[in-house]
């Protein structure tokens, strides 16, 4: 059985003067966002996917993983 991939959106934040990339997509009721140096998921709960993937790219920055 073949699996289409997930649809995936890109997200940026803004840290200390810089723009950060990443790119996120949402399996069930779990978002992951993912960098060149990470990646970090959450359960989607009342928080937009859009906000909510860009508070963890915020988190996987200040990581050193942005």
């Amino acid at each position: 059985m073949e699996r289409k991939p997930l649809p995936r959106h890109p997200v940026t934040c803004e840290y200390q003067g810089k723009t950060h990339k990443g790119t996120y997509w949402v399996a069930g009721k779990i978002l992951t966002v993912a960098t060149g140096g990470g990646g970090k998921s959450k359960q989607v709960g009342t928080t937009e996917p859009q906000g909510l993937a860009m508070q963890l790219l915020l988190e996987l920055v200040k990581a050193g993983k942005g």
